[in-house]
């Protein structure tokens, strides 16, 4: 009982550090020699502490620069909404923008014609696009339509949201959505456009959008820095 008194000891010794702001996210968390003494605990006590809040995700490791409070995550992804990209970052206070890397129309390949419910090799707009805030990137985003439903004139004549441009161009709405999640731990093409580090971990988002009569319209992959962004989806009890 007294080994576990002293672990949760240095957790509340930890946590009011960082409520008091005596501990920011990104400092380095002082040592456990340190914290022993200031704690009046043994060392092996908040060594365990330490694990229990990196697993809690309080805290984070890196090998090359030990352990620290964990950053907060400025944007907030609703996972049960339709959510603008742009809305997100602007709700917090942070300028979006867009940058366009390539816009091009290429034969739908076979995973593509089976997300959008179209034929092999029919054509369809690719837009390849960097989401930033404040000039810094945060989301990598890969966008399939069917050429029928968008060109790409009739894109870049938009104002640069595709649900827009999709309801502009077709008369039809994105009434829902499908989203699967995948945690990708480095991709060099995408990470580098993120500048992202080798050690900073990305989440993919595969989302197939789908109109009011429940048909598939647009096929994105969004590459999301896990770091930058956080998620949350609330469940009920059926």
């Amino acid at each position: 009982m007294t080994e576990l008194n002293s672990v949760f000891k240095v957790k509340e010794y930890i946590f009011k550090k960082i409520k008091n702001h005596s501990l920011k996210p990104g400092d380095k968390l002082p040592s456990n020699l340190s914290i022993a003494r200031e704690v009046n605990v043994k060392t092996d006590d908040v060594y365990e502490a330490i694990g229990e809040l990196i697993i809690e995700q309080v805290l984070t490791d890196n090998f090359e620069e030990g352990t620290s409070i964990k950053a907060l995550q400025p944007f907030y992804y609703p996972l049960n909404k339709l959510f603008s990209i742009s809305e997100m970052i602007k709700k917090a206070g942070y300028e979006a923008s867009t940058e366009y890397l390539s816009l091009e129309q290429q034969p739908a390949s076979l995973l593509d014609a089976k997300m959008l419910d179209i034929e092999d090799k029919q054509p369809i707009t690719i837009i390849e696009r960097l989401r930033t805030a404040n000039h810094h990137p945060v989301i990598y985003c890969l966008d399939k339509i069917a050429e029928h439903h968008l060109t790409c004139t009739e894109y870049q004549e938009s104002d640069g949201s595709m649900l827009n441009a999709i309801e502009l161009n077709t008369g039809h709405k994105v009434a829902s959505a499908e989203t699967e999640i995948e945690a990708i731990s480095y991709e060099p093409h995408i990470s580098s456009i993120l500048n992202a580090e080798p050690h900073e971990g990305l989440m993919l988002l595969k989302v197939v959008h789908y109109d009011e009569m429940g048909k598939p319209i647009l096929y994105s992959l969004n590459y999301i820095k896990s770091s930058l962004v956080k998620f949350k989806l609330t469940r009920t009890k059926i």
